[in-house]
């Protein structure tokens, strides 16, 4: 005989344990900031220490790392890129980069 058929109900388990699921994070994974101003513009040397170029665009210096080794360009943070380098950098994070010539003085 069933626990059903005498008049009882079945023995099961509830659908989970514990409290109720949390709601996934939402990320921004994928998600690249689009500039506020068109026309951002970043004063540069001759030379740029990577860690600089990468405060003067607020982004974090391994992103800067990362893309130079795409670039075939092994440095680290605390080494020095070119400005021509440094440019290009700087408009795929939507800079234009300008030189500054510091004064003779």
């Amino acid at each position: 005989m069933s626990a059903s058929e005498v008049g009882g109900t079945p023995q099961t388990q509830p659908a989970f344990f514990g409290p109720p699921p949390r709601p996934p994070k939402i990320t921004a994974r994928g998600i690249e900031d689009q500039p506020d101003e068109p026309n951002r513009r970043i004063h540069l040397s001759g030379w740029v220490v990577v860690q600089d170029l990468a405060e003067a665009l607020n982004v974090k210096p391994f992103k800067i790392v990362a893309r130079l080794l795409e670039m075939r360009q092994f440095k680290y943070a605390d080494e020095a890129i070119d400005f021509e380098t440094a440019s290009i950098i700087a408009r795929e994070h939507g800079y234009q980069a300008e030189r500054f010539l510091p004064d003779p003085f």
